[in-house]
């Protein structure tokens, strides 16, 4: 069954109304679906309304965000029905130089931390803000994917690929259908987990139908490999994309265990807790390497670890203390 942490019931109801297909499932299901379509509808069209107006705000203070991923694609017009995608956050990227100043600017107008932590972690985005008055959280982005592979995928490198659509600084359909696989693959660790997400698909596919091809791979060093695997998948999921994959002994040797994880959940979800551990044992311990070369890190390292509620946490996260029930 279709997990609905998926976020992609919306879209698949959609389809199957296109395709007039509805009735072949379970009523209760359909009226199900409906349902939830028709919330994250009037909930899209309240984002939309909320981007125009981030837009404006900025625009007036001599920034120029350039909307991302679902933002991005709800603008654009890149659905058939607005009510096919499930959008958490607005994201925006800016340029290093813009990244301050488009903070205070939000700030200034009445947008908080979601969190109540007061440090902040000095990484691709800031802390997600919201307004009392809108749905959405907002992102801001001075990158948009790990450091690692930031060097490849970045303002500077996207910047004279920027198109207008509506008013709205977007993404070239090729840094669109390049960001809608980081997104997955590197953010989200899919590559590492090899999985890949219904959602990035499904926009994947959408964006490849307006610019077909995958040339933009070209473009990149370590980030081509990530973008074959992942295509390759999608291949595998979906049928024949009609694209030319490099099929080298990588991308096989990816497909195969894709494969085999899809056959086999309890495979998989083991697979999954070790991948997980080494993503938390390396994580830490980047940290704690660049905390002693980069002063951010080392404020906020030191803040982290001085915080009683994080200290709380890791006690009960070690059996030392116990829970507060709420």
């Amino acid at each position: 069954m279709l997990r609905n942490s998926q976020l992609v019931l919306p879209a698949i109801y959609c389809n199957y109304k296109r395709k007039n297909i509805l009735k072949f499932l379970p009523a209760d299901l359909v009226d199900y679906m409906k349902e939830i379509t028709s919330l994250n509808k009037n909930r899209n069209l309240q984002i939309t309304n909320q981007i125009s107006e981030l837009n404006v705000l900025l625009k007036q203070n001599g920034i120029n965000p350039i909307f991302i991923k679902g933002s991005c694609n709800l603008i654009q017009g890149l659905y058939e029905d607005p009510a096919e995608r499930m959008i958490g956050d607005i994201d925006f990227l800016v340029s290093e130089k813009d990244y301050d100043l488009s903070v205070k600017i939000l700030l200034d107008n009445n947008y908080k931390p979601v969190s109540n932590i007061d440090y902040n972690i000095p990484f691709r985005h800031y802390p997600r803000l919201f307004h009392k008055n809108y749905l959405a959280a907002v992102e801001i982005h001075k990158d948009m994917i790990l450091e690692k592979y930031a060097s490849e995928f970045n303002h500077t490198a996207i910047k004279n690929g920027i198109i207008q659509k509506n008013g709205f600084s977007v993404l070239s359909y090729d840094d669109q259908k390049a960001l809608s696989i980081f997104s997955n693959q590197i953010n989200d660790k899919g590559f590492e987990y090899k999985t890949i997400g219904l959602k990035n698909t499904y926009d994947f596919l959408l964006l490849n139908s307006k610019k077909p091809g995958i040339e933009f791979a070209l473009r990149y060093n370590k980030l081509k490999k990530i973008i074959m695997c992942f295509l390759a998948s999608v291949n595998y999921m979906v049928g024949d994309l009609a694209l030319d994959i490099d099929n080298n002994q990588k991308v096989k040797w990816h497909l195969k265990i894709f494969k085999s994880f899809l056959h086999d959940p309890k495979k998989r979800k083991y697979y999954s807790k070790i991948v997980r551990i080494k993503f938390i044992l390396v994580y830490r311990l980047k940290i704690i390497l660049k905390s002693f070369i980069d002063k951010n890190y080392r404020t906020w390292l030191f803040k982290r670890i001085s915080d009683k509620r994080w200290q709380r946490k890791k006690l009960v996260q070690l059996r030392l203390k116990k829970p507060i029930n709420n």
